[in-house]
């Protein structure tokens, strides 16, 4: 079986969510040391098992975000193809033999059963996303275009030049990502200072 997986979009956004995770396990550390310590004024009005949870489905809203482009992954030989998402626990197949057309667009690869003129105003019998909370590996998804255009019964049309995600226009995202890091990097000084200060004075 061959493999098509997704690869994170770009290094400052992982970055980013990285920095997250640190701000929100300082702010956790913060609630412990009210907890552990009992300080005046705050230990009473801590609402500890609400406050458990909320930090806990922020951790794992956090590091489903970072690791969301694991979750999901295509395999496929000459006659299956099947998506999977180990997120939701759910799997599709298609039989490449059922398929006449396949389409590489933008915003993925698009199968339809029928070869005619007017297949695409038909419904797609099978969908390829190129973006799962990150991009399709490049090497991976031209090795399965490679095949498919190897294929007989198979028309294959590619809709663009460069592979979607991989344009130097995503440059910005890149960009805004990084500051989004740098804005959340520089908000740890507070938490991180208070965290010293309390650890000190008990």
């Amino acid at each position: 079986m061959n493999k098509i997986q997704y690869h994170y979009t770009n290094f400052a956004k992982q970055a980013f969510f990285a920095i997250c995770f640190i701000y929100a396990l300082l702010r956790f550390l913060i609630m412990a040391e009210i907890v552990l310590f009992k300080i005046e004024g705050y230990y009473q009005a801590t609402n500890i098992p609400l406050t458990l949870l909320m930090y806990l489905a922020i951790f794992s809203i956090i590091i489903t975000l970072f690791r969301g482009h694991r979750f999901c992954y295509s395999t496929y030989n000459e006659n299956q193809l099947t998506f999977h998402n180990n997120l939701l626990r759910k799997t599709r197949s298609l039989e490449l033999k059922n398929a006449k057309v396949a389409v590489f667009d933008t915003r993925g690869v698009s199968f339809y059963s029928s070869p005619s003129e007017n297949f695409s105003q038909e419904t797609p019998v099978f969908f390829l996303p190129f973006f799962r909370d990150g991009i399709i590996e490049a090497v991976q998804i031209n090795r399965f275009y490679k095949m498919l255009k190897e294929m007989p019964d198979m028309q294959v049309i590619k809709r663009f030049k460069v592979l979607p995600g991989y344009r130097k226009k995503w440059n910005f995202v890149t960009i805004a990502y990084g500051f989004l890091a740098v804005i959340v990097f520089l908000s740890c000084a507070t938490p991180l200072t208070l965290f010293i200060v309390l650890l000190q004075n008990h």
